[in-house]
């Protein structure tokens, strides 16, 4: 039997544009029913906090060894939800909003003025009722919707303090009354597991409807069943499966294509500071809705948030945290642990703070070490500074053998590694490419 080629065509591009409503609430139920990792089963609508220290063993990859972090996965079906938010001082700290088609639409946090906290409603879309005046609004794009908390500490004697923070972080219903949130409705289960995407595409397409000017072109996709009800997929006629089952696997090629291309270097540094910009259509507080960080084209906004949806999720944009990383050194060379590197940042990278985190490759986890040292940056306590600020920092497997020098020593793998630049609350000059880190110089 072939595929239909129209609805081939037609599926395989229905895969790029569902794939990140139907990544994102698969990842919410997980989170909210089975947990992930360090964090504990909460449910829906509550928080749930990483206590233990970043470290080499830690479950996640990529994590941020200077920050402890709180999920909540939250259904606003039963109505609008208070967020409590905790006095954070001049301490790192952001709160991340991501909608269920994996758009960041709000941030709250030491940038956008919120750091001395307050008190937040969450809305749902088309809410039309009033809210408290002394409740800041924030209307949600989907009523499923994720919340990341994050918090910066300077050392392991800070953490206590984190976690009393992290307790802070409350949700609770406006209505004291309102019924239980029940999260995401189950697909059929009598729809056999290779079509098992496209059920659920359909079922969540009804609790999560994209913005209207994505209407159309979610109608597009009509002929394959996604619209309708009941379901199509339960006794499927047989071309239509076919070619279902074809277009997946060719829109799944073509992510995979796409992530193979490659980034462009600076200095043997590689970051994506625009890779959010697809989200045109919700962009509210302490976003920034300007063209500059607005993608131009839907066709490329819609493989863009694809491929932020194979990403664990909780990036942001760059004008809240740039992310470089580098696995080069000057010259062009594999960095590695057996040499020793320099990298001179004079001045220090332009933004409310900054850190170098250390990685292996190609696993990308945290350098197991001795001394427990992961990261070095600007509240590190220790690290020797020149008149202008400028740092050195020294990249090597092995200790300085001047004792001096190990303040600013930050271990590396024994095999490869590759490390990780993080500008939070970066100014102008690193967003428009002004600045640009400098290259990591071999030394042996």
């Amino acid at each position: 039997m072939r595929a239909d080629d129209h609805r081939f065509g037609l599926a395989a591009e229905a895969y790029v544009f569902g794939f990140p409503l139907v990544s994102t609430v698969r990842l919410s139920g997980r989170f909210a029913d089975g947990g992930i990792g360090p964090l504990a089963p909460a449910g829906f609508n509550a928080f749930a906090h990483i206590r233990d220290l970043p470290g080499p063993h830690s479950q996640f990859v990529g994590v941020h060894a200077d920050v402890l972090h709180s999920v909540a996965q939250v259904d606003l079906a039963p109505g609008p939800l208070v967020l409590s938010v905790p006095d954070s001082g001049d301490r790192y700290s952001l709160l991340l909003f991501v909608d269920a088609w994996r758009n960041n639409f709000a941030y709250v946090g030491r940038r956008t003025g919120a750091g001395r906290g307050g008190a937040y409603v969450l809305v749902p879309p088309g809410w039309a009722q009033g809210t408290p005046p002394d409740l800041i609004r924030i209307e949600t794009p989907t009523r499923l919707l994720t919340v990341i908390g994050r918090f910066g500490f300077d050392d392991p004697a800070d953490a206590r303090t984190v976690h009393g923070l992290q307790d802070e972080l409350r949700l609770s219903p406006l209505d004291p009354g309102a019924r239980r949130a029940e999260g995401p409705p189950e697909h059929s289960k009598s729809v056999c597991d290779d079509l098992r995407f496209w059920e659920e595409l359909r079922i969540w397409l009804r609790a999560c409807p994209p913005p209207p000017a994505e209407a159309d072109h979610a109608r597009r996709f009509a002929p394959l069943g996604i619209l309708d009800d009941p379901s199509p997929y339960v006794d499927p006629d047989p071309a239509l499966a076919w070619s279902l089952r074809g277009g997946l696997r060719a829109g799944r090629d073509r992510l995979e294509r796409v992530a193979h291309a490659g980034r462009a270097l600076s200095n043997g540094w590689s970051s994506s500071p625009h890779a959010l910009d697809f989200n045109l259509d919700h962009l509210g507080l302490g976003t920034r809705d300007e063209p500059a960080w607005r993608m131009t084209d839907r066709v490329q906004a819609r493989l863009a948030r694809a491929m932020m949806a194979r990403q664990p999720i909780g990036a942001t944009h760059g004008y809240e945290c740039i992310e470089a990383t580098c696995l080069v050194d000057a010259e062009g060379r594999r960095l590695t642990g057996a040499h020793r590197y320099l990298l001179d940042l004079a001045p220090p990278p332009p933004g409310a703070s900054w850190s170098v985190t250390m990685y292996d490759a190609p696993e990308y986890y945290l350098v197991d070490n001795p001394q427990h040292r992961y990261c070095v940056g600007s509240r590190s306590r220790g690290l020797r500074r020149g008149p202008d600020g400028s740092v050195r920092v020294r990249i090597q497997s092995d200790p300085p053998a001047d004792e001096v020098e190990q303040a600013d020593w930050l271990p590396a793998a024994t095999g490869d590694f590759r490390p990780a630049l993080r500008i939070y609350g970066p100014v102008e000059d690193v967003l428009d490419g002004t600045y640009t880190p400098p290259p990591i110089r071999r030394i042996d």
